[in-house]
Protein backbone atom coordinates (compact mmCIF):
# COMPACT_ATOMS: atom_id res chain seq x y z
CA UNK A 1 0.00 0.00 0.00
CA UNK A 2 1.28 3.39 -1.22
CA UNK A 3 2.29 6.15 1.25
CA UNK A 4 -0.23 8.78 -0.10
CA UNK A 5 -3.14 6.04 0.62
CA UNK A 6 -2.26 6.51 4.60
CA UNK A 7 -1.90 9.63 4.75
CA UNK A 8 -2.54 12.17 7.38
CA UNK A 9 -5.80 13.53 4.90
CA UNK A 10 -7.36 9.79 4.60
CA UNK A 11 -11.03 9.93 6.30
CA UNK A 12 -11.43 7.10 8.84
CA UNK A 13 -15.19 6.59 10.02
CA UNK A 14 -16.16 5.81 12.88
CA UNK A 15 -19.48 6.80 14.68
CA UNK A 16 -19.82 9.81 17.08
CA UNK A 17 -22.87 11.40 18.25
CA UNK A 18 -22.48 14.97 20.37
CA UNK A 19 -21.40 18.36 19.71
CA UNK A 20 -20.25 21.06 21.33
CA UNK A 21 -18.53 20.56 24.73
CA UNK A 22 -18.26 17.22 26.03
CA UNK A 23 -16.81 15.60 29.58
CA UNK A 24 -17.65 11.80 30.00
CA UNK A 25 -15.61 10.10 32.85
CA UNK A 26 -14.29 7.18 33.28
CA UNK A 27 -11.77 4.79 35.66
CA UNK A 28 -8.30 6.50 35.51
CA UNK A 29 -6.27 4.46 33.51
CA UNK A 30 -9.01 3.87 30.94
CA UNK A 31 -9.44 5.43 27.73
CA UNK A 32 -12.75 7.65 27.68
CA UNK A 33 -14.60 10.13 25.60
CA UNK A 34 -13.88 13.72 26.73
CA UNK A 35 -15.12 15.29 23.12
CA UNK A 36 -16.97 13.79 20.36
CA UNK A 37 -18.13 15.00 17.12
CA UNK A 38 -20.48 13.96 14.60
CA UNK A 39 -20.15 10.70 12.74
CA UNK A 40 -17.98 12.00 9.61
CA UNK A 41 -15.84 14.26 11.82
CA UNK A 42 -12.06 13.43 11.82
CA UNK A 43 -9.38 15.01 14.66
CA UNK A 44 -5.88 14.75 12.80
CA UNK A 45 -3.59 16.91 14.78
CA UNK A 46 -3.95 17.97 18.80
CA UNK A 47 -1.13 19.98 20.84
CA UNK A 48 -0.94 20.86 24.56
CA UNK A 49 0.75 23.29 26.51
CA UNK A 50 0.16 22.94 29.97
CA UNK A 51 -3.76 24.06 30.89
CA UNK A 52 -4.38 24.90 27.03
CA UNK A 53 -4.91 23.11 23.96
CA UNK A 54 -6.17 22.74 20.42
CA UNK A 55 -7.18 20.07 18.25
CA UNK A 56 -8.23 20.64 14.33
CA UNK A 57 -9.98 18.39 11.45
CA UNK A 58 -11.72 18.27 8.75
CA UNK A 59 -13.66 21.53 6.99
CA UNK A 60 -12.06 23.41 9.15
CA UNK A 61 -12.74 22.03 12.66
CA UNK A 62 -10.99 23.57 15.59
CA UNK A 63 -12.16 22.32 19.31
CA UNK A 64 -9.99 23.87 22.22
CA UNK A 65 -9.36 23.25 26.09
CA UNK A 66 -8.78 25.44 29.18
CA UNK A 67 -8.56 22.64 31.72
CA UNK A 68 -5.92 20.18 30.46
CA UNK A 69 -8.24 17.67 28.12
CA UNK A 70 -11.05 17.46 30.56
CA UNK A 71 -13.65 19.43 28.40
CA UNK A 72 -13.08 20.60 25.17
CA UNK A 73 -15.31 23.15 23.52
CA UNK A 74 -16.02 23.77 19.54
CA UNK A 75 -15.19 26.83 18.01
CA UNK A 76 -18.13 28.15 15.89
CA UNK A 77 -15.51 30.52 13.12
CA UNK A 78 -12.25 29.34 12.25
CA UNK A 79 -11.85 31.12 9.25
CA UNK A 80 -11.85 28.17 6.90
CA UNK A 81 -13.24 25.38 5.42
CA UNK A 82 -10.51 23.41 4.48
CA UNK A 83 -9.42 20.10 6.23
CA UNK A 84 -6.69 21.48 8.87
CA UNK A 85 -4.15 18.91 9.05
CA UNK A 86 -1.93 19.61 11.79
CA UNK A 87 -1.38 22.01 14.89
CA UNK A 88 1.06 23.27 17.33
CA UNK A 89 0.83 25.63 20.29
CA UNK A 90 4.05 27.51 22.05
CA UNK A 91 3.92 30.53 24.50
CA UNK A 92 0.45 31.31 23.81
CA UNK A 93 1.14 31.22 19.69
CA UNK A 94 -1.01 28.80 17.41
CA UNK A 95 -0.22 27.84 13.88
CA UNK A 96 -2.90 25.24 12.03
CA UNK A 97 -1.87 23.90 8.74
CA UNK A 98 -4.06 22.15 6.41
CA UNK A 99 -5.50 21.83 2.39
CA UNK A 100 -4.14 23.75 -0.51
CA UNK A 101 -1.23 24.70 1.29
CA UNK A 102 -3.30 26.48 4.22
CA UNK A 103 -1.37 28.15 7.21
CA UNK A 104 -3.44 30.01 9.87
CA UNK A 105 -1.89 31.07 12.84
CA UNK A 106 -3.28 33.10 16.29
CA UNK A 107 -2.58 34.00 19.62
CA UNK A 108 -3.93 31.78 22.02
CA UNK A 109 -5.57 30.16 19.15
CA UNK A 110 -8.68 32.76 18.63
CA UNK A 111 -9.26 35.08 15.64
CA UNK A 112 -7.32 32.86 13.13
CA UNK A 113 -5.39 35.07 10.67
CA UNK A 114 -4.20 33.15 7.57
CA UNK A 115 -1.13 33.67 5.48
CA UNK A 116 -0.25 34.12 2.39
CA UNK A 117 -0.07 30.77 0.46
CA UNK A 118 3.42 29.59 -0.79
CA UNK A 119 2.62 26.41 -2.17
CA UNK A 120 -0.83 24.42 -2.90
CA UNK A 121 0.29 21.09 -1.30
CA UNK A 122 -1.40 19.90 1.69
CA UNK A 123 0.62 20.74 4.99
CA UNK A 124 -0.04 17.70 7.06
CA UNK A 125 2.37 18.71 10.26
CA UNK A 126 4.11 21.89 11.90
CA UNK A 127 6.43 22.50 14.86
CA UNK A 128 7.77 25.86 16.32
CA UNK A 129 9.83 26.36 19.31
CA UNK A 130 10.37 29.57 21.45
CA UNK A 131 11.88 31.93 19.25
CA UNK A 132 8.75 31.43 16.55
CA UNK A 133 10.72 29.78 14.30
CA UNK A 134 8.57 27.36 12.94
CA UNK A 135 8.49 24.62 10.30
CA UNK A 136 5.63 23.05 8.14
CA UNK A 137 5.52 19.93 5.78
CA UNK A 138 3.38 18.44 3.39
CA UNK A 139 2.90 16.20 0.01
CA UNK A 140 5.68 16.13 -2.41
CA UNK A 141 8.83 16.86 -0.49
CA UNK A 142 7.25 20.67 0.73
CA UNK A 143 9.02 22.19 3.75
CA UNK A 144 8.39 25.40 5.00
CA UNK A 145 9.73 28.12 7.35
CA UNK A 146 9.21 30.58 9.10
CA UNK A 147 10.37 33.18 11.84
CA UNK A 148 7.57 35.21 12.57
CA UNK A 149 5.15 32.46 14.43
CA UNK A 150 3.72 31.45 11.07
CA UNK A 151 3.06 35.00 9.80
CA UNK A 152 4.55 34.60 6.91
CA UNK A 153 6.76 31.87 5.20
CA UNK A 154 8.89 30.91 2.54
CA UNK A 155 9.82 27.28 0.96
CA UNK A 156 12.70 25.87 0.94
CA UNK A 157 13.96 23.09 -1.82
CA UNK A 158 15.60 20.21 -0.95
CA UNK A 159 17.39 17.91 -3.13
CA UNK A 160 16.08 14.61 -3.17
CA UNK A 161 18.50 12.89 -4.95
CA UNK A 162 21.21 11.37 -2.21
CA UNK A 163 18.44 10.60 -0.16
CA UNK A 164 15.58 9.10 -2.87
CA UNK A 165 15.20 6.90 -6.00
CA UNK A 166 15.96 8.76 -9.03
CA UNK A 167 15.37 12.29 -6.44
CA UNK A 168 11.69 11.32 -5.58
CA UNK A 169 10.17 13.91 -3.82
CA UNK A 170 8.59 12.18 -1.19
CA UNK A 171 5.50 13.13 0.93
CA UNK A 172 6.57 14.45 4.97
CA UNK A 173 4.65 13.66 7.43
CA UNK A 174 6.20 15.11 10.71
CA UNK A 175 8.38 17.62 11.92
CA UNK A 176 10.39 18.80 15.38
CA UNK A 177 12.24 22.01 15.42
CA UNK A 178 14.64 22.62 18.53
CA UNK A 179 14.74 25.38 21.04
CA UNK A 180 18.29 25.72 19.50
CA UNK A 181 17.04 25.87 15.86
CA UNK A 182 17.75 21.80 14.96
CA UNK A 183 14.98 20.50 12.52
CA UNK A 184 14.04 16.65 12.12
CA UNK A 185 12.02 15.36 9.21
CA UNK A 186 9.90 12.00 8.60
CA UNK A 187 8.09 10.61 6.00
CA UNK A 188 8.15 8.43 3.23
CA UNK A 189 10.67 5.72 2.59
CA UNK A 190 11.48 5.60 6.34
CA UNK A 191 12.78 8.71 5.96
CA UNK A 192 14.12 10.89 8.91
CA UNK A 193 16.11 13.77 8.22
CA UNK A 194 18.14 16.35 10.04
CA UNK A 195 19.33 20.39 9.05
CA UNK A 196 21.40 22.40 11.86
CA UNK A 197 21.87 25.04 9.82
CA UNK A 198 17.90 25.62 8.99
CA UNK A 199 17.52 23.73 5.92
CA UNK A 200 20.30 24.66 4.09
CA UNK A 201 22.07 21.19 4.32
CA UNK A 202 20.29 17.56 5.53
CA UNK A 203 21.69 14.33 7.12
CA UNK A 204 19.59 11.05 6.47
CA UNK A 205 19.59 9.43 9.98
CA UNK A 206 17.44 6.61 8.30
CA UNK A 207 16.39 5.87 5.07
CA UNK A 208 14.38 2.40 4.43
CA UNK A 209 11.17 1.25 2.19
CA UNK A 210 8.20 1.45 4.82
CA UNK A 211 6.66 4.89 5.69
CA UNK A 212 6.83 7.02 8.82
CA UNK A 213 3.96 8.82 10.32
CA UNK A 214 5.37 10.57 13.63
CA UNK A 215 8.23 11.19 15.40
CA UNK A 216 8.25 12.34 19.34
CA UNK A 217 12.03 13.30 20.32
CA UNK A 218 13.26 13.95 24.13
CA UNK A 219 15.72 16.63 25.24
CA UNK A 220 17.83 13.61 26.65
CA UNK A 221 18.87 12.24 23.05
CA UNK A 222 15.51 9.25 23.20
CA UNK A 223 13.78 9.71 19.18
CA UNK A 224 10.97 7.57 18.58
CA UNK A 225 8.89 7.27 15.19
CA UNK A 226 6.32 5.27 14.03
CA UNK A 227 4.57 4.09 10.89
CA UNK A 228 3.36 1.26 8.51
CA UNK A 229 3.45 -2.38 9.57
CA UNK A 230 3.12 -1.20 13.39
CA UNK A 231 6.44 -0.13 13.08
CA UNK A 232 8.27 1.61 16.34
CA UNK A 233 11.62 3.12 15.60
CA UNK A 234 14.04 3.72 18.77
CA UNK A 235 17.13 5.95 19.11
CA UNK A 236 18.95 6.47 22.39
CA UNK A 237 21.53 9.04 20.59
CA UNK A 238 20.05 11.36 19.03
CA UNK A 239 18.89 9.52 15.82
CA UNK A 240 22.88 7.95 15.28
CA UNK A 241 21.83 4.51 15.63
CA UNK A 242 18.22 3.22 15.52
CA UNK A 243 16.29 0.00 16.52
CA UNK A 244 12.78 -1.39 16.01
CA UNK A 245 10.89 -2.41 18.83
CA UNK A 246 8.58 -5.11 19.03
CA UNK A 247 5.28 -3.65 18.99
CA UNK A 248 2.89 -6.54 19.22
CA UNK A 249 0.86 -5.33 15.80
CA UNK A 250 0.69 -4.64 12.47
CA UNK A 251 -1.28 -1.71 12.71
CA UNK A 252 -0.67 1.46 10.75
CA UNK A 253 0.43 3.42 13.55
CA UNK A 254 0.51 7.17 12.98
CA UNK A 255 1.45 9.09 16.21
CA UNK A 256 3.71 8.82 19.17
CA UNK A 257 4.14 10.28 22.50
CA UNK A 258 7.26 9.77 24.82
CA UNK A 259 7.66 11.00 28.54
CA UNK A 260 11.41 11.33 30.25
CA UNK A 261 10.26 9.24 32.74
CA UNK A 262 10.13 6.24 30.21
CA UNK A 263 6.71 6.25 29.44
CA UNK A 264 5.50 6.02 25.73
CA UNK A 265 2.32 5.91 24.12
CA UNK A 266 2.00 5.50 20.15
CA UNK A 267 -1.40 5.23 18.37
CA UNK A 268 -3.08 4.22 14.81
CA UNK A 269 -5.90 2.24 13.13
CA UNK A 270 -7.95 0.94 15.89
CA UNK A 271 -4.92 0.55 17.98
CA UNK A 272 -3.56 2.41 21.64
CA UNK A 273 0.04 1.22 22.74
CA UNK A 274 1.43 2.06 25.55
CA UNK A 275 4.74 1.25 27.12
CA UNK A 276 6.16 1.95 30.95
CA UNK A 277 10.19 0.97 30.24
CA UNK A 278 11.18 3.39 27.14
CA UNK A 279 9.79 1.16 25.05
CA UNK A 280 11.38 -2.25 25.66
CA UNK A 281 8.20 -3.99 25.96
CA UNK A 282 4.72 -2.48 24.83
CA UNK A 283 1.06 -3.35 25.77
CA UNK A 284 -1.88 -3.02 23.67
CA UNK A 285 -5.05 -1.46 24.88
CA UNK A 286 -7.87 -3.79 25.04
CA UNK A 287 -10.81 -1.33 25.90
CA UNK A 288 -13.83 -0.78 23.24
CA UNK A 289 -12.62 2.78 22.76
CA UNK A 290 -9.57 1.91 21.79
CA UNK A 291 -10.10 -0.62 19.74
CA UNK A 292 -12.36 1.40 17.92
CA UNK A 293 -11.58 3.93 14.96
CA UNK A 294 -8.31 5.60 13.52
CA UNK A 295 -6.89 7.18 16.30
CA UNK A 296 -4.39 9.64 14.61
CA UNK A 297 -2.59 11.89 16.90
CA UNK A 298 -1.53 11.60 20.63
CA UNK A 299 -0.16 13.92 22.62
CA UNK A 300 0.39 14.83 26.47
CA UNK A 301 -0.15 18.11 28.79
CA UNK A 302 3.72 18.23 29.45
CA UNK A 303 2.72 18.48 32.94
CA UNK A 304 1.21 16.72 35.74
CA UNK A 305 -2.38 18.19 36.21
CA UNK A 306 -4.13 17.32 39.63
CA UNK A 307 -1.62 14.99 39.84
CA UNK A 308 -1.94 13.38 37.06
CA UNK A 309 -0.56 13.02 33.63
CA UNK A 310 -3.53 13.62 31.42
CA UNK A 311 -2.49 12.08 27.61
CA UNK A 312 -4.97 12.54 25.11
CA UNK A 313 -5.41 10.69 21.49
CA UNK A 314 -7.94 12.53 18.55
CA UNK A 315 -9.12 10.65 15.71
CA UNK A 316 -12.44 9.22 13.39
CA UNK A 317 -15.67 10.35 14.69
CA UNK A 318 -14.33 14.02 16.08
CA UNK A 319 -13.36 11.96 19.15
CA UNK A 320 -11.00 12.98 21.37
CA UNK A 321 -9.84 10.24 24.38
CA UNK A 322 -8.15 10.72 27.10
CA UNK A 323 -6.24 8.49 29.39
CA UNK A 324 -5.19 9.62 32.76
CA UNK A 325 -1.35 7.96 34.02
Amino acid sequence: MSAISLSRWFLACCAGMLLGQTSLHAASGEPHAVFRGIAHDMLYDLSLEGHNGVAVGDSGLIVETADGGLTWTRQAKTGTSLGLFGVVRKQGHCIATGQNGLIMSAVDCKQWTIAAPVTKARILSVAVNGAGTAYAVGGFGTLLKSTDWGKTWQKIGIDWTPFTSEGAEPHLYGVHVAEGGEVTLCGEFELILRSKDGGSSWQALRKGKRSLFGMSILANGEVYAVGQEGMILKSSDNGAIWHEQESGTQSILTGIWALPDGRVFASGIYTILASADGGKTWQMDGSRPARQGWHQAVTGSGEKLQGQQNILVVGSGGAILMVQR
